[in-house]
C-alpha cells in the first residue's frame, strides 16, 4: 500500500491529506478520493489569503515515502 500526500489550495482555501491506494491511483481516481474527504469533512480546508489564484483550483500530490525504504549509499540517504 502507498501513501500519497494530497494538497488542494486555490479560490481562497487551503487543505491537506494523506490517502492511502492499494494501486497507482490516476487523477481521476485522487480527484474522487478528494471530493469524498471534503463531503466527509475528513479533509479540512483553512481559509487562506495567499498568492494563489482565486478563480481556480490546484491539486497536486506525492507519494510519501517511508524512512525505512531509504539506504544508505556512499553516506547519502536515497
Amino acid at each position: 500500500m502507498k501513501n500519497y500526500k494530497v494538497r488542494l489550495f486555490g479560490a481562497g482555501v487551503r487543505g491537506e491529506h494523506i490517502i492511502p491506494f492499494n494501486i497507482e491511483p490516476t487523477q481521476e481516481q485522487i480527484e474522487n478520493a478528494v471530493i469524498i474527504l471534503i463531503e466527509k469533512g475528513l479533509m479540512k480546508l483553512k481559509l487562506e489569503s495567499g498568492f494563489h489564484r482565486k478563480d481556480c483550483w490546484t491539486l497536486t500530490y506525492e507519494e510519501v515515502k517511508e524512512d525505512k525504504d531509504k539506504q544508505l549509499v556512499l553516506g547519502t540517504w536515497i
